[in-house]
């Protein structure tokens, strides 16, 4: 692994791939061989690459790890309309990677909003995915369930992401805001703004939150719309300390909606992107759960 000309990490190690789903052109990493797949899904504001640690330390046990850029990010297509980011469309090119590599049955694990389409991807299809590990996000049911003002309050970021002059905010002074009161405890806060400083990479981030607003979210639970699932996957979230977008409880006490294993780990110390900064025991964790039969 090792960084261009602009500060951008670019995964040289990896073999990938690019693949038409639904439209969109994803590069995908596909690195390993094996019948054990373990599929990688990112988060706000990365690339596949915030995952090197453990793709090196899943194909060094004997897996098979696929992991795109996701919709907006790195190497795929940055639409900039806003409706082609809508989490079920996002969910429908997940199944639809998987289809096009005639992949049956894979492991999970996502990250911020990675998680969120690992949840969805586990509670909708749970045929497809054999175990399943959330970094960061619980229960996407438990997270809307809005047991206090406080919760609702530690969104403030979601509700900023859509507003109109949001965009120009966070360009603004090469970045000054952005950097500051977003990714302040981003382990790589320059990589990072390396690839914001394209305008439809920017717009491209800003559309996951303006096409999955949470008001809708909470809309539906609280008119009952959404009952709340059961996931049938067994599940593994893991939490640091560090975090400062998502509060412990909404992962901790996922466990309430879960008809599977369920284990979580607490993590001391590390920032929201503790694959990055406690790299070591995010890997242990996620192996000591997908080897479990």
């Amino acid at each position: 692994m090792n960084k261009n000309t602009n500060n951008t990490i670019v995964a040289t190690s990896f073999p990938s791939k690019e693949i038409s789903l639904n439209g969109i052109n994803y590069h995908v990493i596909d690195a390993g061989a094996g019948d054990n797949v373990v599929l990688l899904l990112h988060g706000q504001p990365d690339t596949a690459s915030v995952w090197r640690y453990q793709i090196d330390a899943l194909v060094k046990a004997g897996y098979r790890v696929i992991a795109p850029d996701m919709i907006g990010y790195g190497q795929t297509d940055k639409p900039q309309e806003t409706a082609r980011y809508q989490g079920e469309l996002i969910i429908g090119d997940m199944v639809a990677l998987l289809d096009a590599l005639e992949l049956k049955q894979v492991d999970v694990i996502g990250h911020d909003w990675g998680a969120f389409v690992s949840w969805e991807l586990v509670l909708n299809l749970p045929e497809r995915f054999r175990r399943h590990v959330a970094v960061s996000v619980g229960h996407p049911d438990r997270m809307m369930s809005m047991s206090g003002p406080e919760e609702v309050k530690e969104s403030w970021y979601m509700y900023l992401n859509g507003q109109p002059d949001t965009a120009s905010l966070y360009a603004a002074k090469d970045g000054e805001f952005f950097k500051h009161f977003i990714i302040p405890t981003h382990p790589e806060i320059e990589e990072v703004w390396s690839r914001m400083q394209n305008p439809s990479a920017l717009n491209g981030m800003l559309n996951w939150d303006r096409a999955n607003q949470m008001s809708s979210f909470y809309l539906a639970m609280v008119s009952g719309e959404s009952e709340p699932r059961k996931g049938q996957v067994p599940t593994l979230g893991i939490w640091s300390s560090g975090d400062t977008y998502l509060w412990e409880d909404q992962i901790k006490t996922s466990g309430a909606l879960m008809d599977a294993d369920w284990r979580y780990e607490r993590i001391e110390g590390g920032s929201h992107w503790v694959m990055l900064d406690r790299a070591q025991e995010v890997n242990a964790l996620i192996l000591d759960w997908l080897e479990k039969n």
